[in-house]
């Protein structure tokens, strides 16, 4: 599998809605981030969204894997991708990232891969989604922060 640096308004959304369900917020962060692709025959099938938020520190801001992929390392590739590689070159000393309560799975990868819990936002998707957004047949109400501390 073959990770590249996506430079162009032709992202795939496909993949970018699947982590973030409202195509306002992803066009907005989009506007000043870095998006990799993971690309399997010629066809991305991960992307995550990375986004300085000062000069030693920057937000994963959206991370996904197509479904009929999941489960085979993608999300961690591109994960340590960001952590080991674009985040070293930008000399950043840490990295943050926020996940909702309801999907267990994206919790324990970014616990697995180091980062740490720092704050529970109550109601954070109830108060800034127009929509309920459902994960695993539970409403996705809460947003949980977790920071990982790098190495430089």
């Amino acid at each position: 599998m073959e990770i590249q640096i996506k430079q162009t308004t032709d992202y795939p959304y496909d993949l970018l809605l699947l982590a973030d369900p409202s195509r306002e917020f992803v066009d907005k962060y989009l506007k000043t981030s870095d998006c990799f692709v993971a690309v399997f025959e010629q066809q991305p099938v991960g992307v995550a969204v990375v986004q300085k938020q000062s000069e030693d520190m920057a937000e994963l801001m959206n991370l996904a894997v197509d479904e009929s992929f999941q489960r085979r390392g993608i999300a961690r590739r591109l994960l340590r991708y960001i952590s080991d590689e674009w985040a070293v070159a930008n000399h950043l000393s840490s990295l943050k990232v926020c996940t909702g309560t309801s999907a267990p799975g994206p919790l324990m990868l970014y616990q697995q891969e180091g980062f740490d819990l720092k704050v529970l936002d109550r109601d954070y998707f109830v108060r800034n989604y127009p929509e309920p957004i459902w994960e695993n047949g539970i409403q996705c109400r809460h947003r949980l922060i977790l920071e990982k501390e790098l190495s430089i």
